[in-house]
C-alpha cells in the first residue's frame, strides 16, 4: 500500500508514527480480530482482494478517537475514506458516544497536512489549538458532535 512517501511525511509526522504506512507494518501490530495494541481497533477496506485503506480508532471514556486514516494513492478521492469514517461514527453512535475526535498536523511553516480539508468536509471542526510536539510540527485537534 502506498498512500504517501516518507519524503511527504517529513515535517508533518514523527518517524515512530510511520508504523501504519503499509499493510505489512500494520499486520505486525495486529492482535486478534480487529484489535491492535493499547485498545486500538482497525477497520480495513479491501478491493479485489487487496487492502486499499484502513482506519484506526479507540473508544475512550467520553469520545471515540480516530488515530489514523490511510487510503492508497490510487484509491484516494473515491469515497473509501468517507465510508470508513462514517462506519466508525456509526459504531460510536451505536455504543452511545456523541463526540468524535481526531487530529492532523501542521509543519513548521504553518502549512496543514493534506488531510485538513478532508476532515473539515467530513464535519469535523478545527478546535483552533496548535499543540507543539517534540518534532518540528504541531498537532491540530478536530472534534465532531454526532448528535
Amino acid at each position: 500500500m502506498s498512500s504517501k512517501t516518507r519524503s511527504e511525511l517529513v515535517g508533518f509526522s514523527a518517524p515512530e508514527f510511520w508504523i501504519f504506512s503499509s499493510p505489512e507494518a500494520l499486520t505486525g501490530v495486529w492482535g486478534k480480530g480487529n484489535r491492535l495494541k493499547d485498545g486500538f481497533e482497525v477497520i480495513v477496506a479491501e478491493k479485489d482482494g487487496r487492502v486499499v485503506g484502513f482506519i484506526v480508532f479507540k473508544k475512550e471514556r467520553d469520545h471515540v478517537d480516530i488515530d489514523n486514516l490511510d487510503i492508497t494513492k490510487d484509491e484516494q478521492g473515491k469515497g473509501i475514506g468517507r465510508a470508513l469514517v462514517a462506519h466508525v461514527e456509526s459504531i460510536a453512535k451505536s455504543c452511545g458516544y456523541s463526540l468524535m475526535k481526531t487530529d492532523t498536523t501542521e509543519n513548521a511553516q504553518g502549512v496543514p497536512w493534506k488531510s485538513y480539508g478532508f476532515w473539515t468536509k467530513m464535519g469535523y471542526k478545527d478546535t483552533g489549538e496548535r499543540l507543539r510536539t517534540k518534532y518540528d510540527f504541531k498537532t491540530i485537534p478536530f472534534i465532531k458532535n454526532l448528535k
